[in-house]
């Protein structure tokens, strides 16, 4: 055995995993098996090995997904999944390619549709800011490749200093998104909310709490979970974790006037408040709804998504940059339930 070979051995696999539109079904199966095996996400291209497409990869949104994978450094291998039964087999794949020396000298091969054309790096200008003053003003798209990030959205950002001054959203890959979802359950509704409560924690820099709404989300979609006493440990499990993060001062300090929704009839009741309040309102639904599954069946999340991609702008105006994904990740628009009702906005 060569050296390489040894390193690649001893070479932790390190998922970046991205969803595209109508991989919500697959996100949540990678994310599950990610754990089980206990390997480590990786918050960007630089730190990951593994690049995890989760979700089918449209014409719109193939150059998007081309740049990231144009960034991981060697060695890398990167997993499609379109399906959450193909998770097991293709991070498998994966993580053997990353061990394999063959492969990683081989020359990456493009794919074979890749076009840059669709990739925008950062660009700048000059314009006048609130006081009047000629300053650089930075352009930054956030999305649509990004981990807990909306599958199908893109932010575009203008920023003076590292305060946004302009922002733009749009929605790409809509068009093809599979109406697959593991929402629609009578336990789908609790599982929706710890999904949205992992992601924002995990964009808040809170990785263990993160984890473990991911871990009681896979839980409670599991078929047996309301027979007998899983249904008493979950929802012991469950009410003890939702009580740690409501304790949680930190966290209050790093959310509570971020994304502050105008308190008028027309914002949704779920969406009201900063993103303190959101994360208390998952909290409570979560834990309420779990003791009566069911209930909250069937929702329509469309309308409240709609209202959030026209609200965004207007959110982000103002706001440091840092506190963007902050702000996106407490809204959490679930802009697959758009796809069969409407198109791509913007």
């Amino acid at each position: 055995m060569d050296l390489t070979a040894w390193l690649l051995r001893l070479t932790p696999p390190r998922p970046f995993v991205v969803a595209t539109p109508g991989g919500t079904g697959a996100r949540v199966a990678v994310e599950r098996v990610v754990r089980e095996r206990g390997w480590q996400p990786a918050a960007s291209p630089a730190e990951g090995n593994i690049l995890v497409v989760a979700g089918p990869v449209s014409d719109d949104l193939r150059p998007a997904v081309e740049q990231v994978w144009s960034l991981f450094p060697r060695p890398c291998a990167r997993a499609d999944i379109d399906s959450a039964s193909a998770a097991p087999a293709r991070l498998a794949a994966a993580a053997d390619a990353l061990g394999d020396p063959d492969r990683q000298r081989r020359p990456r091969a493009a794919h074979p549709h890749h076009d840059r054309r669709g990739a925008e790096p950062p660009m700048a200008d000059r314009a006048r800011d609130r006081d009047g003053l000629m300053l650089d003003r930075l352009h930054v798209p956030l999305g649509p490749v990004l981990p807990d990030w909306p599958a199908g959205l893109v932010v575009r950002t203008a920023l003076q200093g590292d305060v946004i001054q302009d922002a733009t959203v749009t929605t790409t890959g809509l068009g093809h998104a599979r109406q697959v979802s593991p929402w629609d359950s009578p336990t789908g509704f609790v599982a929706r909310r710890l999904d949205s409560c992992a992601r924002l924690l995990s964009v808040v820099g809170w990785p263990d709490a993160s984890a473990t709404a991911r871990r009681l989300r896979d839980d409670v979609l599991r078929s047996d979970v309301l027979r007998g006493d899983r249904r008493a440990r979950t929802a012991t499990a469950l009410a003890r974790w939702a009580g740690r993060v409501r304790r949680s001062r930190t966290l209050r300090w790093s959310l509570a006037g971020v994304g502050r929704t105008p308190p008028v009839p027309s914002t949704p009741p779920e969406l009201g408040g900063d993103a303190w309040d959101r994360v208390g309102s998952w909290l409570d639904s979560a834990v309420r709804t779990f003791d009566r599954p069911g209930s909250a069946a069937g929702l329509d999340r469309a309308p409240e998504t709609r209202w959030a991609l026209e609200a965004l702008p207007t959110l982000l105006d103002g706001n440091e940059l840092a506190c963007a994904r902050i702000l996106v990740a407490s809204l959490d628009p679930d802009l697959d339930t758009l796809a069969r009702r409407e198109a791509p906005h913007g």
